[in-house]
């Protein structure tokens, strides 16, 4: 099995690990050739042609989308619905469900099988990388582009949860979220916004046309290659957890370290970001802190950490958003006791605050 991310055996996967040395080695060398291979005379505009096209980020701007209420735990398929929408396409978030995430409940949603499914259903692409910024997505918006983001659901807690942005204003200060669990047009203060999207390493997608490839390349610039993204976000992560000293901040660092193949720099930064905080709820910590340390060839301390972070919580899940209650225990049935548990107190807090949505200032 390979890992999502590196292309090298997942942890736990039959291997050795010179065997995933060896991959991950090939996989960014790679990446660093075809990012530096010359483009085909044909294959583009001039760049400066290209970046005419760029519209700057307005002070507001809004794209128009159809608003869909999650199923069970079904954020990021029903965040794919909303920015498919967005491009006249309507889809199913039962079907995009079963494409983005299979039939077990408790799977989150990557963004690996997105490209591939919306090329073979609707003849659109998907592009999605780490480091995104608040500047980054008015510019998207402006030019048509609608993103979905990974956050924190809320403050009140540690659920990992999908959102489309749908639009800002810069005098209002806030970014509107098309959100699957608080409703089409919900106000996120800048602030807000940016402190909940660093633990998952400022994660962004968006779904476009091919005929829009050139102007989404001419906007996101040289991160349209994977490498260059990589090491860019391992440069602002060290930044941000130097500076900042938190919790987060230092397991963002840990992974942005880990996907750059710095896994003694990676693992310092994680043991920082436990030692400060928890991990609960940040799912890459659980597979990427063990990875780093079999990769240094320290497989007894890998097991202990993989043993210790499977004993945490990982994110909880994000219910369902139905009018009543009693569609939440329907939907339930006889999934393990825990599990309902879960999804009836979240459920039943937002049955109780979703009626008016309020801006969400920073924590």
């Amino acid at each position: 099995m390979l890992d999502p991310v590196l292309g090298a055996p997942a942890p736990g996967a039959p291997g050795s690990i010179r065997q995933v040395r060896r991959a991950l080695t090939a996989a960014l060398l790679a990446a660093v050739a075809l990012a530096a291979l010359p483009a085909p005379a044909t294959a583009a505009p001039p760049a400066a042609e290209r970046f005419l096209s760029v519209r700057p980020a307005a002070r507001r701007a809004d794209i128009d989308m159809s608003h869909v209420w999650q199923s069970l735990n079904n954020c990021g398929p029903a965040s794919v619905t909303m920015l498919l929408s967005s491009l006249g396409v309507r889809a199913s978030q039962e079907d995009a469900r079963i494409a983005l995430r299979g039939t077990n409940v408790l799977r989150g949603m990557g963004t690996a099988n997105v490209d591939p499914w919306v090329s073979a259903e609707f003849g659109l692409h998907a592009f999605s990388r780490n480091n995104g910024t608040s500047a980054l997505l008015k510019t998207l918006i402006t030019n048509g582009f609608a993103p979905m983001v990974t956050q924190w659901l809320d403050d009140r807690s540690r659920t990992a949860h999908w959102r489309a942005v749908r639009g800002y204003d810069d005098d209002q200060g806030v970014f509107y979220a098309s959100d699957p669990m608080r409703g089409a047009a919900v106000p996120l203060s800048y602030d807000w916004f940016a402190d909940n999207w660093m633990p998952f390493q400022y994660r962004y997608l968006v779904i476009y046309r091919p005929e829009d490839e050139e102007l989404l390349r001419a906007i996101v610039g040289e991160v349209w290659f994977d490498v260059p993204s990589r090491f860019a976000y391992l440069a602002r992560a060290k930044s941000e957890a130097e500076s900042l000293d938190t919790y987060e901040a230092w397991l963002s660092y840990g992974e942005a370290a880990y996907q750059a193949g710095h896994f003694e720099e990676s693992v310092g930064a994680f043991e920082t970001g436990i030692a400060k905080g928890s991990a609960n709820g940040i799912f890459n910590v659980r597979t990427s802190y063990p990875a780093a340390l079999r990769l240094l060839g320290r497989e007894q301390e890998a097991r202990a950490v993989a043993g210790r972070l499977a004993s945490t919580p990982s994110s909880p899940l994000a219910t369902s958003a139905p009018d009543d209650i009693r569609q939440i225990q329907a939907l339930v049935g006889d999934r393990p006791v825990t599990l309902s548990r879960n999804e009836l107190d979240l459920a039943a807090a937002y049955l109780a605050s979703r009626t008016q949505a309020q801006p969400l200032e920073a924590r």
